[in-house]
């Protein structure tokens, strides 16, 4: 189905309760990382490797790359949430499927978005922790990290496959 007008599709309850906090949760990221700038050392880590370990270190200022990345994740994220037209699905969108191909699409990137901003919190946390001397690495930040999206993904393709069948 091509050129499909369908982006006036009205947002369900569960997409919009699940956007209320996404605005909470990226001021709170921004806002912790700018109370701790002023206690962190001059250098903080930058990147961790798959066992957790911080392997690269950069000038603290950096630690505001997280959040302001995140925004723009979000941004990108919430309008093409917005537009569930735009998406690639893996099925042929045809009028039956169409509303629930779309409403399934909007639900899976607002739950991506939320994910997103748990896991670049988390990170922002680790890192600023980590500098502080308090922790020692990410523990299971990152396969969680790794596991997490995968798995969302793969649970919603194979509700898409289902509906289209």
């Amino acid at each position: 189905m091509q050129n499909n007008p369908m982006n006036e599709l009205p947002t369900s309850k569960i997409v919009s309760n699940l956007n209320k906090p996404l605005i909470c949760i990226i001021l709170g990221n921004l806002i912790y990382a700018i109370i701790s700038f002023t206690s962190l050392p001059d250098e903080i880590p930058i990147h961790f490797n798959l066992a957790g370990e911080a392997d690269n270190w950069g000038n603290k200022a950096l630690i505001f790359i997280l959040p302001l990345m995140f925004k723009v994740i979000f941004l990108i994220l919430y309008f093409v949430s917005k537009s569930p037209s735009m998406i690639n699905y893996p099925v042929k969108v045809t009028e039956e499927n169409a509303i629930d191909l779309y409403k399934l699409g909007r639900l899976v990137l607002t739950i991506m978005n939320v994910e997103m901003a748990l896991i670049m919190t988390a990170l922002t946390v680790v890192m600023i922790q980590t500098a502080k001397g308090n922790i020692t690495g990410t523990g299971l930040l990152i396969p969680i990290i790794i596991a997490l999206p995968i798995i969302t993904i793969i649970i919603f393709m194979i509700k898409i496959k289902k509906m289209a069948s």
